[in-house]
């Protein structure tokens, strides 16, 4: 019954988006601001808040994880592109739909279900391998979503990357986690306090935005936005499977298995969402796959808690 409360705890959230943006409590113009805000702020604290239970007793068998994730987070960009190109997704939506691919919510809904699931060590195990994650996702996917828009636009060939640009709250957050697991720092209680407590409003916060988004989606666009359907088992499916098969390479334990794989199988992250903002038709295809895969992700969820062996 864990998973069941905690479907419904994130289904309220998003229930709450959906009523405040019909009431016009929320409006687009206040969601890319929460958007920013999730972003550039609450997003980065949790980041350091999820260093802070993490043990030091077992420190090769971290490494170990942290390496399989940073192969597996090298290997999706190219799987993500060879998937788009047999889609024939449009190029101007090609890189916001790679996203969409390469990047789980394995944080704002991955944590509280791999929580109920297999209890609170796994926060731990999943926050190491996806710390690349974060680190792809503030310089590979904003640069995906700044290159779409330019192409939309014709101007690609003005496209300039800025190096300045990649540096932001989130990579800063994602290096120095990295820094003060690795190197043993011991932060103050009041460093975690801090950063938990703002760190800790991200997940109902995403998920208020995901319903106020489903609300703001008219069922023409989302009907026009043919390529979100087969993106769904894609995302849903085949990415959890490629995920479990790949940690069979890595390790023999079939909860860290188990853990990475529901990880992976989460919907598309409300990042990509967050993060295309500033990109009116890219953040259209973005938010209606966030919106769609959470809504289906209800089922897939349990589903695939079944048929790993933890659904009790």
């Amino acid at each position: 019954m864990t998973i069941v409360t905690t479907m419904c705890k994130l289904l309220i959230a998003m229930l709450i988006g959906f009523y405040l943006y019909r009431k016009k409590i929320l409006t687009k113009d206040v969601n890319e601001k929460i958007s920013a805000l999730i972003v550039q702020i609450t997003c980065p604290c949790i980041i350091l808040n999820s260093i802070s239970s993490v043990p030091h007793d077992n420190p090769a068998m971290v490494l170990k994880l942290f390496i399989a994730g940073v192969v597996m987070y090298c290997i999706m960009p190219f799987l993500a592109r060879i998937i788009t190109k047999i889609m024939r997704v449009p190029a101007h939506l090609r890189g916001t739909y790679m996203c969409m691919f390469i990047f789980a919510n394995s944080s704002f809904m991955g944590f509280p279900v791999v929580q109920a699931l297999y209890g609170d060590s796994a926060i731990f195990y999943i926050t190491i391998f996806n710390m690349p994650f974060n680190i792809l996702f503030f310089t590979l996917a904003l640069h995906y979503f700044q290159k779409d828009a330019a192409i939309e636009s014709h101007q690609l060939d003005k496209l300039k990357t800025d190096p300045r640009n990649l540096i932001n709250n989130g990579i800063i957050a994602s290096v120095a986690a990295l820094i003060i697991y690795f190197a043993n720092i011991q932060m103050p209680d009041i460093f975690y306090a801090c950063v938990g407590f703002i760190g800790n409003i991200t997940t109902p916060l995403s998920m208020i935005i995901i319903g106020s988004s489903m609300a703001a989606a008219s069922f023409k666009e989302i009907k026009t936005e043919k390529g979100i359907w087969p993106m769904l088992p894609i995302r849903l499916g085949l990415m959890p499977f490629i995920t479990w098969l790949f940690m069979h390479l890595w390790t023999s334990d079939p909860v860290i298995i188990s853990i990475c794989t529901v990880g992976a199988g989460m919907p598309v992250a409300s990042l990509v969402a967050m993060g295309s903002a500033p990109y009116p038709r890219q953040n259209k295809a973005a938010s209606i796959g966030v919106v769609i895969s959470t809504l289906v992700s209800l089922i897939t969820i349990p589903v695939m808690a079944i048929l790993l062996g933890a659904s009790q």
